[in-house]
């Protein structure tokens, strides 16, 4: 956003602020990457897949058994709700499917960049529930 003037910056953040207010985001665009896209080490190298909309930005690495983590900004930076969150893994992951956010050990923390991870699609146990057994 550093090539854009103040008043064009200011612009872009009141709408995205409005579209996710609205929850009108529009539709998700999906751009597929080759291999080696992003150099390097890490999971960086292994996304295959940029999603985004009006509001949300996402990279998708794909992992095993049909798993994914999702890297997810918007460009304003703000941290996506609970419910964003939420309709993101109903969109790109399905409905049916339970992703988690992780909090890693300070060893393993990295802090790049304004983003937030899910991983999805995960393999639990047929009677995962977040409900008591008791329910």
């Amino acid at each position: 956003m550093q090539h854009l003037t103040r008043h064009e910056r200011r612009d872009l953040l009141d709408r995205e602020a409005r579209r996710r207010k609205s929850g009108v985001w529009g539709d998700w665009e999906i751009i597929e990457l080759p291999n080696g896209v992003f150099s390097g080490k890490g999971w960086p190298s292994e996304v295959r897949q940029i999603r985004k909309n009006h509001v949300f930005s996402l990279l998708v690495r794909p992992l095993r058994d049909g798993n994914a983590h999702l890297a997810i900004s918007s460009l304003s930076g703000v941290r996506p709700s609970w419910r964003e969150m939420q309709r993101i893994k109903n969109e790109i992951l399905g409905e049916q499917a339970v992703a988690i956010e992780i909090y890693p050990p300070a060893a393993e923390m990295v802090d790049e960049a304004d983003m937030f991870h899910i991983w999805g699609g995960l393999v639990l146990p047929p009677d995962f529930t977040i409900f008591s057994r008791g329910d």
